[in-house]
């Protein structure tokens, strides 16, 4: 007897998608059990042998796949997960759709996320009611807040990444680095910031950034000893190697979506940024989703926000909001420092050092040979 495990309508553009894909199998341990396109919908059924593509992965990998502890991309990585026959290809057009049948996390449909009523290019001042922030925060996932904080204070911070540029190294799990055009290594991030900069610390603890970072929950809280941190980015300018120009992803992409989603990332503009310098993208109303694989290609109408920002200004965003920080169109340079406030179920499950990016940080040929699909 086949198990219908959801219904075809709620799979959207990701019904065409796995209809190409054809059917997924899963050799887990002793079983072994495939993923097909019914009628009705999405069916598992005994056995592969119809199946397009085979996956091999241990028990406990295949438990933190469907709970999305870790997603096929960290197990991809780790090594956890082989392909039988297929490809990575095949496992990400049918991603979506095991996420909405194991973890119940829906697939992004522009249909229903209906923004008309909304001015995706609003901005807030710094006195904006909280309550007015939180029911835009909540419609789109993202807030951009101009000038919370001055021109001498980004002066300020601008003066101490450069102190803690100057010291970084690749290598120092303190930083990432990537490979220029001209085969250089180039600093693009700085992480733990806080952990060796009292004026990092400083605007970690700024109670402008708290209260941006907590309109979501009062119980958020930053991790300055994990999950990277306080995070730096220092926007590389030209195509790079590495995750400098990062595509289309949520921040949960490597997993833990149960854990610290929805995390909230509050970005202090030290710079500002533009489309010469840099600058974040992303779709609006797409968090607590997952946007197919290509969904470039394969959806209508699906919005889309570049935030040209100045210095001072402060951008928010929910972080399993489809986002993406791509390649400069000029000299590049923007400075973001990233204050990312977390569930309190953060602390249970991941210590200092043991978040995923700190797995990626070390496996930079890997995560590059990734960087032209849309959920690295």
């Amino acid at each position: 007897m086949n198990d219908l495990l959801v219904e075809r309508g709620a799979l959207g553009a990701s019904a065409a998608a796995v209809a190409d894909a054809g059917p997924l199998a899963f050799r887990v341990g002793e079983r072994a059990f495939t993923y097909r396109l019914a009628a009705g919908g999405v069916e598992r059924v005994d056995g592969v042998d119809d199946a397009t593509a085979v996956v091999s992965l241990p028990a406990a990998a295949w438990a933190d796949f469907a709970s999305q502890t870790r997603t096929f991309v960290n197990l991809f990585l780790a090594g956890e997960l082989t392909f039988e026959r297929g490809h990575f290809e095949h496992l990400a057009d049918w991603d979506p759709v095991l996420k909405l049948v194991h973890a119940g996390i829906p697939i992004y449909d522009p249909a229903r996320a209906d923004l008309s009523a909304v001015d995706l290019r609003r901005t807030f001042a710094p006195d904006a009611d909280d309550a007015e922030l939180r029911r835009y925060l909540d419609a789109t996932g993202f807030l951009h807040v101009r000038g919370v904080f001055s021109r001498s204070e980004m002066s300020v911070l601008d003066d101490e990444i450069d102190r803690l540029a100057v010291l970084a190294r690749p290598g120092d799990d303190q930083s990432w680095w990537v490979t220029g055009e001209a085969g250089d290594e180039i600093l693009c991030r700085l992480v733990y910031g806080g952990l060796r900069s009292p004026v990092v610390a400083g605007f970690e603890r700024d109670a402008r950034v708290r209260r941006l970072g907590t309109l979501i929950d009062a119980a958020h809280r930053p991790a300055p000893d994990r999950m990277e941190g306080s995070a730096i980015l220092l926007k590389v300018p030209g195509a790079t190697s590495g995750l400098s120009n990062i595509p289309w992803h949520q921040d949960c992409g490597m997993g833990g979506h149960a854990v610290f989603c929805p995390a909230v990332g509050v970005g202090i503009q030290v710079t500002g940024a533009s489309a010469g310098t840099g600058r974040l993208v992303l779709v609006p109303g797409s968090h607590g989703q997952t946007l197919p694989y290509r969904w470039e290609e394969r959806l209508r109408d699906v919005p889309i926000v570049a935030i040209d920002t100045e210095p001072g200004d402060v951008t928010v965003h929910v972080q399993d909001l489809t986002h993406a920080s791509p390649q400069p169109t000029g000299a590049g340079g923007r400075r973001t420092m990233y204050v990312t406030h977390y569930p309190p179920s953060l602390w249970d499950h991941i210590g200092p050092g043991q978040a995923f990016n700190d797995l990626v940080r070390n496996r930079g040929r890997e995560t590059a040979a990734l960087g032209s699909s849309s959920i690295a």
